[in-house]
């Protein structure tokens, strides 16, 4: 009896004394535990310079005071570089709240399910007084041209430095810029990986105090720069890098177009009346029906990775019949509607005929409709056009590198008038039976599949 006594003492202190021990060994071990989980952890920033902008063009000083467009050009590059970026797997991709920097990390992470974050510090250098200046005029006022950065911001180790257009100068930008890539390592504290950063050219004014006493050298636009920071320590590992640019646009001229299947509804029973519908509506016909049926016979193995209609009635009715054998959802568009127009809905096709106006005649001609104005409140021709123009275009932009085909569903006089904007050599007539038309979409550009 006093044997299991004197072990059940035993066992309690040693129970009291066991946990005493193990805190002590943990506490002195979590900070080295976490300076191995800090040594571990390698962040490397891929800084890419925007796509080329229209002030580029105009060798305007626009920096972080103001945004300018990327051009065609700019926004080809951005996507050709994605491609080129293709084997880099991004944990996160960030940007300068500007847009140019914006669009272009958009450009480059098409495709891949990353949300890109805009952060402040990441903003061009402010140009000061001199914002939306030429580089001549520059020249001209100052003696220095724009391109002698020393001159308008100093260098990145003069924190002293007073600009003579009240510029932000070099040292304030590189300190600005730093704290903006320790924020984003603090939104991955426990991650080792790459960042997609997009930003501006004077990311150079940063970047040349690791470029150990070398010329001050500018970025090219969709460049890379890679920086990398380890131990809280940041160390340059490549600079002004286009070889992914290249690499970028062999791909793409490697990749097939996308396809666009426009599908213009079929006949309704105004139609068959006689009467223009613009946005009136009405259903289809049993023809029309047929019609859908024997399309979605004909498209039951193509493959579509997304459907749009229009809103009206007879273009998602047709939708829903010719999509009834694929699983995507169809999306409905405003954009896909039809021209509105006025006075003239649901008029008699032959009086408008009859009226012998040149709103009249262009309403009905296949090269001119891109003119037809309405004669009281309705849609102008070249209005239309633009909307479904820019719809078009939007999801070309969106689905130009995937595999797999688009369709939409539309109607005959918004298209007629599409084909005027962006096709004026190919003539496309407008008919009463469902029609389908291939468009073939890559670099913003539009044209037939034979």
């Amino acid at each position: 009896m006093k044997k299991k006594i004197i072990s059940l003492v035993t066992l309690f202190l040693a129970l009291i004394w066991i946990p005493t021990a193990v805190l002590s060994q943990t506490a002195n071990h979590t900070p080295q535990k976490q300076a191995e989980t800090e040594q571990a952890k390698t962040l490397r920033f891929y800084l890419v310079r925007h796509g080329q902008t229209y002030s580029n063009i105009k060798e305007m000083t626009i920096g972080g005071g103001g945004n300018a467009q990327l051009t065609p050009k700019g926004r080809y590059d951005a996507s050709s570089l994605g491609l080129g970026l293709a084997e880099i797997e991004f944990i996160a991709g960030y940007s300068s709240t500007l847009g140019r920097a914006y669009e272009t990390a958009n450009q480059i992470l098409r495709g891949r399910n990353l949300e890109v974050k805009q952060i402040e510090g990441l903003k061009d250098i402010s140009w000061g007084d001199a914002e939306g200046r030429r580089i001549d005029d520059l020249t001209e006022n100052f003696g220095h041209s724009g391109n002698d950065f020393a001159f308008y911001f100093g260098t990145y180790n003069d924190p002293g430095f007073k600009s003579p257009v009240n510029a932000e100068n070099m040292f304030q930008f590189a300190a600005r810029f730093e704290a903006a890539l320790r924020q984003i390592a603090a939104q991955h504290p426990e991650n080792s990986g790459n960042i997609l950063v997009t930003a501006h050219s004077s990311m150079a004014f940063y970047l040349q105090k690791y470029r150990a006493n070398q010329p001050l050298a500018g970025l090219a636009n969709t460049s890379v720069s890679v920086l990398e920071l380890k131990n809280g320590q940041f160390h340059l590992i490549d600079f002004n890098n286009t070889d992914y640019l290249k690499a970028g646009f062999a791909r793409e001229k490697a990749l097939p177009p996308l396809e666009i299947t426009l599908v213009i509804n079929p006949l309704t029973r105004l139609q068959q009346a006689g009467i223009m519908e613009g946005t009136t509506d009405s259903d289809l016909t049993a023809e029309g029906e047929k019609a859908n049926q024997q399309l979605r016979n004909a498209l039951k193995s193509t493959e579509f990775i997304a459907a749009y209609s229009s809103q009206l009635g007879r273009g998602y009715k047709t939708a829903q019949s010719v999509m009834a054998n694929h699983p995507i959802l169809v999306s409905q568009e405003s954009q896909l509607n039809e021209i509105f127009l006025g006075h003239w809905e649901a008029e008699k096709v032959a009086t408008i005929k009859n009226n012998q106006s040149e709103a009249a005649r262009n309403l009905f001609s296949t090269t001119k409709l891109i003119h037809f104005v309405s004669p009281d409140e309705g849609e102008n021709g070249e209005i239309a056009a633009y909307r479904l123009d820019s719809f078009l275009s939007s999801i070309g932009k969106k689905y130009e590198f995937s595999h797999g085909k688009v369709i939409v569903f539309t109607h005959p006089l918004i298209v007629n008038a599409f084909f005027n904007k962006r096709l004026p050599d190919q003539v496309w007539q407008p008919g009463k039976g469902i029609q389908v038309v291939t468009l073939l979409y890559k670099n913003e550009t539009f044209r037939i599949k034979e």
